[in-house]
């Protein structure tokens, strides 16, 4: 009984997570968002938007099946400090700035 109500808490939790990215992209839409909305994500949100930009070239098609997460990882605290400096700039110029 107890292994039941794990899995099915388990089952819960890696549906929310794999569903969430997606509508986080729908609902956010990196390619149009300003560094202000980019800060103002949770931290573990943003991460994920960088992931998506950094998995698209400038015409918003897939460029690479392959992300590098550590070097995608070392990124993030960059952004958001020169997203700090310029909160209306664009999000999508800055990643493109960096990669």
């Amino acid at each position: 009984m107890k292994s039941n109500m794990l899995m099915t808490v388990l089952s819960g939790v890696i549906l929310t997570g794999t569903l969430s990215t997606p509508v986080l992209a729908a609902t956010h839409q990196p390619a149009k968002m300003t560094c202000e909305e980019f800060t103002a994500l949770d931290e573990t949100a943003q991460p994920k938007v960088v992931y998506w930009a950094e998995g698209f070239n400038h015409k918003g098609k897939p460029k690479d099946a392959i992300i590098d997460i550590d070097s995608t990882d070392k990124l993030v605290p960059v952004l958001i400090t020169e997203c700090q400096k310029t909160p209306k700039a664009s999000f999508w110029q800055k990643v493109k700035a960096h990669f």
